[in-house]
């Protein structure tokens, strides 16, 4: 299987369209075998949701938590949005925000958005084809495999033994967390969240999300589909280059939080930290990754229900 060194991937295009010329895997139109609906739900072997939860709080505590960057006022000062935010489980050595901020903090945005990396454009901005190539370089927000470094809070405690499991790379993965008494960017009523926008296909970031803590008042929301609220202690998958969003459906009147592992892997290349090389599995154009996760190749212990 190939194997490349990502210091010996040039210019300023994203790892994953370097690797995309080596061996093109992005857009491929291979279909899952299994028939999969819109949302998938699964449960998960052994997985103690308090412990877990609690851990994350420990984390947040002990390295911080941040609201979502999101642009800059007219006199240069960081824009952020108050009712999203979290930390990072991820990060990339080598980001454009160097030493300015936390490595914890990275999966928040670019650092000074418009100024740093993304030439005006905000990380919630949806980036057509000509724009992603344009806008998208390595080492921004954009740089999805780029964010493929475990950070410390990713290592900590019942989170940490959990994350362990995982057979494939994580890439650009943080705790997310909805703010629901905060003032927010989704609607004309300012509600808490994330506005509309889309991921990357599958074959390039599998996402995963498992709600720890939550309401019946925060829901994901699918173009075409009703919103759902995800449930605690399971694991989702969709197509997230499809359009969604996720939000609180009203202003809280007392602080409350919704907060989500929010997991992207790299099903097709893993990435070894020790050797700084990425290497194509024994998937690579022949497994889809709802294929894998079905059959725990990605998150060892999940059951569809």
């Amino acid at each position: 299987m190939l194997k490349i060194k990502a210091t010996s991937i040039l210019g300023t295009a994203p790892i994953v369209a370097a690797l995309d010329r080596v061996a093109p895997f992005r857009q491929n139109k291979m279909q899952p075998v299994g028939n999969w609906p819109p949302l998938l739900k699964f449960s998960i072997d052994n997985f103690d949701n308090n412990a877990i939860l609690k851990s994350v709080q420990d984390a947040m505590l002990q390295y911080g938590q941040w609201n979502y960057r999101i642009g800059e006022t007219e006199t240069g000062q960081i824009k952020t949005d108050s009712g999203y935010g979290g930390i990072g489980l991820t990060y990339n050595p080598n980001h454009v925000d160097g030493d300015a901020i936390d490595l914890h903090q990275q999966v928040q945005g670019n650092h000074r958005p418009g100024a740093t990396g993304l030439d005006g454009k905000n990380p919630f901005t949806i980036l057509s084809a000509s724009e992603s190539q344009t806008h998208a370089r390595r080492n921004t927000h954009y740089d999805t495999y780029g964010m493929c470094y475990r950070t410390p809070a990713s290592k900590s405690g019942e989170l940490g033994t959990f994350l362990n499991t995982f057979k494939r790379t994580m890439v650009r993965s943080a705790v997310r967390v909805i703010y629901a008494d905060q003032i927010g960017q989704v609607g004309d009523d300012q509600l808490a969240g994330v506005r509309w926008h889309r991921d990357e296909p599958f074959f390039e970031n599998l996402r995963i999300n498992i709600p720890l803590l939550t309401n019946p008042l925060f829901v994901l929301e699918q173009e075409g589909h009703a919103p759902y609220h995800l449930e605690a202690g399971y694991a989702y998958t969709w197509d997230t280059n499809t359009l969604h969003r996720a939000y609180a459906t009203a202003r809280s009147e007392v602080p409350m939080q919704r907060i989500h592992l929010m997991l992207g892997f790299s099903c097709w290349w893993d990435f070894d930290e020790q050797t700084g090389e990425w290497s194509q599995n024994e998937f690579f154009n022949k497994k889809h990754p709802l294929d894998m996760l079905a059959d725990g190749e990605v998150i060892p212990g999940l059951q569809l229900t």
